[in-house]
């Protein structure tokens, strides 16, 4: 069962998500998803994540699927922020599990430096966004001409709630090493699962990655 929403944000820009629902849910998890494709794709993935018992939100971005609004980094933000204000108003905030997927780690990192979620899980996630566009265009200056740079690093180092970082050795499209950079960088209260052979789309076929899935929500959203 789910639930279509949309909210307005301080623009006028309308953020259209999927609120999907699951039998006696511990919480919910907020799922940032990744670059490519909008609801109609990411939906069904996040919905695996109700077999953990979990109610999901999986918002869209701007410019994607039915949401409408002219982009910046710092309204995708505060659109972040928009989503995360929502469902406080049904769920205590220790209830709500930050998830950023590859793009998504920069909405959930720079969240959770201003919120005090239950727990924060990033799947294939980057440091900041010119180290990952540095490693697909070795020549050309690309740092230059970013428009959005996305510093997870920064952000992610003054959180105070739980933290999982998933990476695959084999991720072609975020390498490994900038995922184990921002591990890093927030060492302290982070813990990082490398998933040997995991390319960027395929941890949740990994058993090592489930188990560890599991094993954070237990701890941190015990029922």
């Amino acid at each position: 069962p789910f639930k279509e929403v949309f909210l307005t944000a301080e623009d006028g820009a309308r953020i259209h998500g999927i609120h999907i629902k699951s039998q006696g849910a511990r919480g919910c998890i907020l799922y940032f998803h990744g670059n490519t494709g909008h609801i109609n794709r990411w939906a069904p993935i996040a919905e695996e994540l109700t077999s953990f018992g979990f109610d999901v939100f999986v918002p869209d971005y701007r410019g994607y699927g039915k949401s409408r609004g002219k982009r910046s980094q710092k309204k995708l933000y505060k659109d972040a922020l928009l989503c995360y204000d929502h469902l406080k108003k049904e769920y205590p905030e220790n209830r709500i599990c930050l998830y950023g997927r590859s793009l998504g780690s920069a909405m959930a990192s720079w969240l959770s430096a201003r919120t005090n979620p239950g727990g924060i899980i990033l799947e294939t996630p980057f440091n900041n966004l010119s180290t990952v566009a540095a490693y697909h265009t070795k020549i050309i200056p690309v740092k230059l001409f970013l428009k959005f740079t996305f510093r997870n690093d920064l952000h992610l180092k003054r959180a105070k709630s739980p933290i999982l970082l998933a990476h695959g050795t084999k991720d072609l499209i975020v390498p490994y090493r900038s995922g184990f950079e921002l591990y890093k960088a927030v060492k302290d209260n982070a813990e990082m699962l490398t998933v040997p052979g995991g390319h960027h789309g395929d941890l949740n076929g990994f058993p090592l990655f489930r188990e560890r899935l599991d094993n954070f929500f237990k701890k941190n959203f015990p029922e």
